[in-house]
């Protein structure tokens, strides 16, 4: 083989590995993220309007999505921003939401966790269908 054609072949390989690395969300995290979407849904809110570029897409990099931050080097979400997901009923005491901490159980780098006005009660624990990830 000639020296131009191996310089092509790495070429193509490094090209290859940049166009692998700019994917940088991880698929469990992703997974998890549309398991919360759903979750969200059942409890009888309009989750394609709170989660718009939340996509079953598998090609979608979760680490683009609104509301997700993600470790630029690793991929892993490091922060997410579920706050005011659903509407607050005033002065109705069974309006509280119990959320399914089951949910967050696959972001295992995550230091940031902002679920603020959503009325939470308090947690349960993995219910229905929802996967636990490990």
């Amino acid at each position: 083989m000639s020296p131009k054609f191996m310089m092509l072949i790495l070429l193509a390989m490094i090209l290859a590995l940049q166009f692998q690395v700019l994917k940088s969300c991880v698929e469990e995290e992703r997974v998890g993220l549309l398991q919360f979407k759903e979750f969200v849904e059942s409890e009888g809110y309009d989750a394609d309007h709170l989660f718009p570029s939340w996509s079953g897409d598998p090609l979608s990099d979760c680490c683009s999505w609104e509301r997700v931050t993600c470790n630029s080097s690793t991929g892993r979400v490091i922060q997410l921003s579920l706050n005011n997901t659903r509407k607050y009923r005033r002065c109705s005491y069974d309006s509280n939401w119990y959320v399914n901490l089951a949910l967050f159980q696959p972001f295992v780098h995550l230091t940031t966790l902002d679920l603020s006005f959503n009325a939470i009660g308090g947690w349960i624990e993995n219910q229905g269908t929802y996967l636990i990830l490990t």
